[in-house]
């Protein structure tokens, strides 16, 4: 098991924030309401064949942006890091990046 630290940065206008949300009202708007969480995850989970939740930092509200947001989660996947990071950002939306992955112990929150 590895712990898997992400630095991102995005333009949140287009976002209903960083939580995933349940609600109808959030499921409407621009990009079916969706969250960069909600879209982190889904990438995550295509890629490493495993559902992922990931941890973050601190949560923006809609249309909020970040430059260094951090957030990690926990995989069995041996893929290399900035293979990780690289495939990632080929399947962002444009206004969301991983800017670094790092390995951190398992108690990393």
């Amino acid at each position: 098991m590895r712990n898997f630290k992400l630095q991102i940065e995005y333009d949140g206008t287009h976002y209903h924030g960083w939580q995933v949300q349940n609600s109808k009202k959030a499921k409407t708007g621009y990009r079916g309401g969706q969250t960069i969480q909600h879209i982190l995850e889904e990438l995550l989970k295509k890629l490493l064949q495993e559902d992922i939740k990931l941890i973050v930092a601190g949560r923006t509200d809609a249309g909020v942006h970040a430059l260094a947001q951090v957030a990690n989660f926990k995989s069995h996947s041996k893929m290399p890091l900035e293979r990780l990071r690289w495939a990632l950002n080929c399947l962002l939306p444009e206004d969301i990046k991983v800017t670094r992955v790092k390995n951190v112990p398992l108690n990393f929150n």
